[in-house]
């Protein structure tokens, strides 16, 4: 009878296994010390569209109200000091009105915000932060969804990090990133089998970009009938044993 369970378990066990060398991340390193290059984090560009928050101060409290924005009642995206940049790339401040933030980065955008307000602020502050930034990871991870970025910098692994690592069935060698490109869907598999990944341009995530990771042949639908019919087949197996044992 030990031996009929021993049997089963195995069997149970057999169904559910990925080999090993498939879960492992960036094989190729088998130096147990060494070092890799990675590229600089790209700049953050403001585009139409973008919610950026808008902070401005200065040593003037009387004329700093000005530029308190209160917040969105309904949409907790528009948080207060938020503005989302207009089709014609500007967002509309009071006093100084329309400014260009598209096109620019964060530093030229607050360089430039400064310089605008000096006409009415003494010794102006001004700290932008983009607030739209975010990811989408799905598939097979312990935390699918949508992250959103304060800073607008996240790589490939903390990206997966963010949505909990990939699950056991989920592969290594093919993970697909989808991403907008001059108004057009492009999109790059790439694989954490191989550290090359860690220098690749697509080792830094953009805004809205889409990361898939694509299930293994443990996830395909014949071993996914396997599993439903499993806890059914040891069901009757169990039933069986105990006629057996109580007809003996």
């Amino acid at each position: 009878m030990r031996s009929f369970w021993f049997i089963v378990l195995i069997g149970s066990l057999a169904t559910a296994c990925v080999p090993h060398k498939k879960v492992l991340y960036f094989k190729d390193l088998a130096e147990q010390q060494g070092s890799i290059n990675l590229p600089e984090a790209p700049e953050v560009i403001l585009i139409t569209g973008d919610v950026v928050e808008v902070n401005i101060a200065s040593v003037s409290q009387e004329t700093n109200i000005y530029f308190q924005k209160q917040g969105s009642a309904t949409d907790r995206n528009f948080a207060p000091n938020t503005y989302q940049i207009a089709a014609d790339g500007t967002i509309d401040l009071p006093l100084i009105g329309k400014v260009l933030l598209a096109g620019k980065n964060i530093a030229e955008a607050e360089s430039s915000l400064k310089e605008l307000l000096t006409e009415y602020l003494q010794k102006p502050s001004v700290n932008i932060r983009i607030m739209s930034f975010k990811i989408t990871v799905m598939g097979e991870v312990g935390a699918p969804g949508v992250y959103g970025i304060p800073d607008g910098r996240v790589n490939l692994l903390e990206a997966i990090a963010m949505a909990g690592d990939l699950t056991i069935f989920g592969r290594r060698d093919n993970l697909l990133l989808i991403r907008n490109e001059s108004g057009q869907k492009e999109y790059k598999r790439l694989s954490l089998n191989d550290s090359k990944v860690l220098q690749s341009e697509h080792f830094y995530m953009r805004n809205n970009d889409v990361l898939y990771i694509e299930p293994s042949k443990g996830r395909s639908a014949a071993d996914d009938n396997l599993y439903r019919i499993l806890p059914l087949t040891v069901s009757v197996l169990t039933f069986v044993v105990l006629i057996i044992t109580i007809s003996q």
